[in-house]
């Protein structure tokens, strides 16, 4: 009985989240409010999930199909925390949730910059030469934060 019960409940909100436009094969969920990136990776640990890493161009453009799902870049702005800084060591990007060092990204030609900008952020915003590319920004800037599922496989 409770088997069942399962399965029909499992349906039932795989149902509702196509009702919503929600992918419920991608590994990345994006908030709805914002956050500064300490807050964004808070809110990713506290759903069981993690901050994104997006260290392959597969990661990247998953994570890319996911943020256009919103439809938030409409209004010609929309960014979203990753899960590196460089507030370790200046120079040096690191997946916080993995203690890697940062090899692969899409940065921004031109970026990082530096100065006070110590956080990985995704950015669509074309006005300022950003077309889903990575920058680091003021880790108390408010963005959106972008989770990912902590699957070893990936």
């Amino acid at each position: 009985m409770a088997r069942s019960f399962c399965t029909i409940a499992k349906l039932v909100l795989l149902l509702l989240a196509a009702e919503q436009g929600l992918s419920c094969n991608s590994r990345y969920q994006i908030s709805s409010t914002t956050f500064n990136w300490f807050e964004a990776v808070e809110y990713c640990n506290r759903l069981g999930m993690r901050s994104a890493i997006l260290d392959t161009p597969a990661k990247h453009d998953e994570a890319v199909r996911e943020a256009q799902l919103t439809g938030k870049q409409a209004s010609g702005f929309f960014g979203l925390w990753l899960g590196a800084t460089e507030l370790g060591r200046i120079g040096t990007y690191v997946w916080q949730p993995t203690g890697s060092r940062v090899g692969w990204v899409k940065w921004r030609p031109g970026e990082p910059t530096g100065g006070p900008e110590h956080c990985m952020n995704l950015y669509y915003w074309p006005r300022q030469g950003f077309q889903w590319t990575v920058n680091d920004a003021p880790c108390d800037t408010k963005l959106y934060a972008l989770c990912q599922q902590d699957y070893r496989d990936y």
